[in-house]
C-alpha cells in the first residue's frame, strides 16, 4: 500500500510541476524583434534583425523569406521597441510590410511603392462581391492611386488616379479617406474634400467634385448617390448598440451640415434640380415606403429621393426624432420616448403623443437614447447612464442602478436574455423573469477590477477575466471560482497580445464577439435609436451577395481553419510565475482546471496563439518554438 501511495504522489508531482516541450524548433539568421501571427492563413510572420521569414506552422519549415536590405532598415527604423511594421489586411491572405504588400501564403509581392511608383499606402478596404482588396496608395500631397487587387489570383484587376482638392493623410488622418460605401456596382468615398464615385468592374472615375461633404449614401434603387454637406461636429447623444460585450464607450450621432445633393451613379450629374436645405444640421436617414426620411437636429422632414422635392406639406417639428414606421393611416414617427402618428401629408392625427411604452414614468432628455428589454415581468430600460426597472401594471420604477461608461463593463446574454454589469467589485446579473435584480447583486473581491477587460457568455456559465485574473459564475452570478496570476515581471505589462480573437473589424460600430458555442459572432450596431447606420448596411450587403467571412477564407492557406473556430474557444491563457518557473498556464473557460503548461522562462515573453490550428509561436533568442495544445 505504501509504495502504491508514492508511485501516486510521484505522478501527481509530474504532472503538477512538468511543462510541454515544443513541437518544432527554428533557428534563424539572428535574434528575433517580433512575431505576427496571419490570423486568416495561421501563418506566423517572423522578423528577425537581418530578415522576414513566413513559417508553415504545422511542420515548423520556412515558406518563404525576404532579405532585402532596404525594407528591413525601414522595419528597423519604423518598428516600437523593435517591432516590425507589419500589419495584417483584413479578410485577406495580405500583409503590409511598410509599404509593400504581399501575400502571406507564397510571400509574393503584390504592389510595393517602387514598381507601382507611390510613396505609401494609405487605406485599404475589401470589396466582396470582386472577391478583392482596394489599395488606396499616396503618390504626392494631393493625389493617390487605387489597385483593385484579385483575392483569388493576387492579379492587379485595375489601376485608377485621384486628385483631391486637400492634401492627403494616413489612415484616419485629417483629410484623409472617409465615407467609404459600396453597392453592387460602384464605390463611393471622400478623400480631401473631395467626393469620388468609382466602377467597380473597371475602376472608371464617373465623379471627381470638390464638396466638403459629411456623408455619403447611395438610395435604395442604387441610381444616385445623396452627398450631406460637412459643416459642424458636435455631438449628441450616446447610442446604445445592440450585442455589444464590454465597455459602454458610446459612439454618438454627428450633427453635420443642412445641405444634401443627388449625383447620378452613371454619369455623375447632379439629379435634382436643386439641394435640399434643411432647418438644421443633418443627423440621420431612413428609407421608408419607397421614399426619404431625412432627420435633422429639430425635426424631420420626407422626401421624394428621385427629384429632391418634400412629400409632407409640414415638418415633423420635435427634438430627437429617431425613426418613422409606415402605417394604413401614414407614418408613425419616434422621437425620445414617445411616438406621434401623421397622415401622408404629415399632418398630426393624434392630439397628443404616446409614450413607446405605455404606463411607466420613465423619461429621457432630448439628448438621450435607450433601449429597452422586454421580459414577461416587466421592462429594463437602458440609457448611457442609468438602468431602470419597471414592473408590468407599475407606473412606479421598482428600482435604477447608474452606470458609468468610462469604468463599468456590460454584457447581453442573448439565449438567456440576461443583462449583465460589472460596477466596480459589484456584478448585477438582470433578469426578471429569473428573479434576479439589483437586490441578487453580488460583490467579487477582484486583485485589480479596473484591469477586468472581458465578459464572456458561456453554455452554462460566465467567464469573466483581466490577463491577470479570471473569475467563473454561474448564470446567477454566483462566484464557481477565482484565480489571480503573479506577474513575472513589470515588463509582462507591456505584452502586444494575449491570445486575441480572430479579426479586428475596422468599423468602429462593428463589435465581435463569442457565443456560448464558441461561435465567432459579428453584431453590426443597431438599435430603435440608430435606423439607418452605413455599417450595417454595408454588413448587410456584404451578407446578402452571399461573401462571407467563411467563402472568402476559400482563397486562404488553410480553409478548413474556419470550422475549428467552433471547437477552440474553451481555454484562456496566462502568463505567471509559479513554483520558481515563468510559465504560460491554459486554464479551462468552464471549470478551471489547468489543462497544460509551457514554461518560457522570461519576464516579457513575446508569443502569438492560433486557436485554429491549437499552436503556440514563442521566441527566444534567434530561435522560434512551436508547441501544441489541447
Amino acid at each position: 500500500m505504501k509504495a502504491k501511495f508514492l508511485l501516486l504522489f510521484y505522478m501527481v508531482s509530474f504532472l503538477a510541476f512538468s511543462q510541454k516541450q515544443p513541437e518544432h524548433t527554428i533557428t534563424l539568421d539572428s535574434k528575433i524583434t517580433d512575431i505576427n501571427l496571419h490570423r486568416l492563413t495561421g501563418i506566423p510572420v517572423v522578423t528577425t534583425q537581418g530578415a522576414v521569414y513566413g513559417i508553415d506552422g504545422q511542420t515548423g519549415q520556412k515558406i518563404w523569406e525576404f532579405n532585402e536590405s532596404g525594407l528591413l532598415a525601414n522595419l528597423n527604423s519604423l518598428g516600437q521597441g523593435n517591432e516590425s511594421s507589419f500589419s495584417e489586411i483584413p479578410f485577406s491572405p495580405f500583409g503590409k510590410f511598410n509599404q509593400t504588400i504581399f501575400n502571406i501564403k507564397n510571400g509574393q509581392k503584390i504592389i510595393d511603392d517602387k514598381t507601382n511608383s507611390y510613396t505609401s499606402i494609405i487605406d485599404n478596404k475589401l470589396i466582396p462581391n470582386k472577391k478583392s482588396i482596394l489599395f488606396f496608395a499616396k503618390t504626392a500631397n494631393n493625389k493617390a492611386k487605387l489597385f483593385l487587387t484579385s483575392l483569388e489570383n493576387n492579379s492587379i484587376l485595375w489601376e485608377s488616379e485621384i486628385t483631391s482638392n486637400k492634401k492627403l493623410e494616413g489612415f484616419m488622418g485629417f483629410g484623409g479617406l472617409t465615407d467609404f460605401i459600396q453597392n453592387n456596382e460602384k464605390i463611393a468615398f471622400v478623400a480631401g474634400k473631395t467626393i469620388f464615385l468609382v466602377n467597380k468592374l473597371d475602376g472608371n472615375i464617373i465623379l471627381s467634385k470638390k464638396y466638403d461633404a459629411g456623408k455619403l449614401f447611395f438610395t435604395e434603387d442604387g441610381k444616385s448617390l445623396i452627398a450631406v454637406e460637412n459643416k459642424s461636429s458636435s455631438l449628441i447623444g450616446g447610442a446604445i448598440k445592440a450585442g455589444f460585450t464590454m465597455g459602454l464607450s458610446l459612439i454618438g450621432k454627428k450633427v453635420i451640415g443642412k445641405e444634401l445633393l443627388a449625383f447620378d451613379t452613371n454619369s455623375g450629374e447632379e439629379v435634382w434640380k436643386r439641394p435640399i436645405k434643411l432647418e438644421e444640421g443633418f443627423v440621420d436617414y431612413q428609407f421608408i415606403d419607397g421614399k426619404l426620411f431625412v432627420i435633422h437636429k429639430d425635426g424631420a422632414m420626407l422626401y421624394d429621393y428621385h427629384n429632391g422635392e418634400e412629400v409632407w406639406k409640414k415638418e415633423f417639428k420635435k427634438n430627437k426624432v429617431k425613426s418613422v414606421e409606415k402605417t394604413d393611416e401614414g407614418y408613425l414617427v419616434y422621437y425620445k420616448n414617445k411616438k406621434h402618428l401623421v397622415d401622408n401629408t404629415g399632418k398630426k392625427i393624434w392630439k397628443k403623443p404616446e409614450k413607446v411604452i405605455k404606463n411607466v414614468d420613465f423619461e429621457v432628455d432630448d439628448d438621450e437614447d435607450f433601449t429597452v428589454f422586454t421580459y414577461k415581468e416587466g421592462n429594463l430600460f437602458l440609457t448611457p447612464t442609468r438602468i431602470e426597472y419597471f414592473k408590468n401594471d407599475q407606473e412606479k420604477r421598482a428600482y435604477k442602478i447608474s452606470i458609468d461608461e468610462k469604468e463599468d463593463k456590460m454584457a447581453y446574454d442573448e439565449i438567456n436574455n440576461s443583462l449583465i454589469l460589472l460596477k466596480g467589485k459589484k456584478l448585477y446579473i438582470l433578469n426578471p423573469d429569473k428573479g434576479l435584480g439589483d437586490d441578487q447583486m453580488k460583490k467579487i473581491d477582484f486583485n485589480d477590477h479596473k484591469k477586468i477587460n472581458s465578459i464572456e457568455i458561456r453554455e452554462n456559465k460566465y467567464f469573466i477575466n483581466s490577463n491577470w485574473e479570471y473569475i467563473i459564475t454561474d448564470l446567477s452570478g454566483n462566484l464557481i471560482k477565482q484565480e489571480y496570476f503573479e506577474t513575472p515581471g513589470e515588463g509582462f505589462r507591456k505584452l502586444k497580445n494575449f491570445g486575441s480573437a480572430a479579426l479586428a473589424m475596422a468599423s468602429a460600430k462593428v463589435y465581435t464577439s463569442t457565443d456560448s458555442k464558441g461561435n465567432t459572432v459579428v453584431n453590426v450596431s443597431s438599435s430603435a435609436n440608430i435606423v439607418n447606420d452605413q455599417n450595417a448596411k454595408d454588413a448587410a450587403y456584404i451578407s446578402k451577395n452571399g461573401e462571407t467571412y467563411e467563402e472568402i477564407s476559400n482563397f486562404l492557406y488553410t480553409p478548413e481553419r474556419f470550422s475549428a473556430f467552433k471547437a477552440t474557444k474553451n481555454s484562456a491563457f496566462f502568463y505567471t510565475k509559479k513554483d520558481g518557473k515563468k510559465i504560460l498556464l491554459q486554464i479551462n473557460k468552464d471549470t478551471g482546471d489547468l489543462i497544460e503548461s509551457f514554461e518560457f522562462g522570461v519576464n516579457e515573453p513575446k508569443y502569438e496563439i492560433d486557436k485554429p490550428s491549437k499552436k503556440i509561436f514563442f521566441r527566444k533568442e534567434n530561435q522560434l518554438m512551436i508547441f501544441s495544445y489541447n
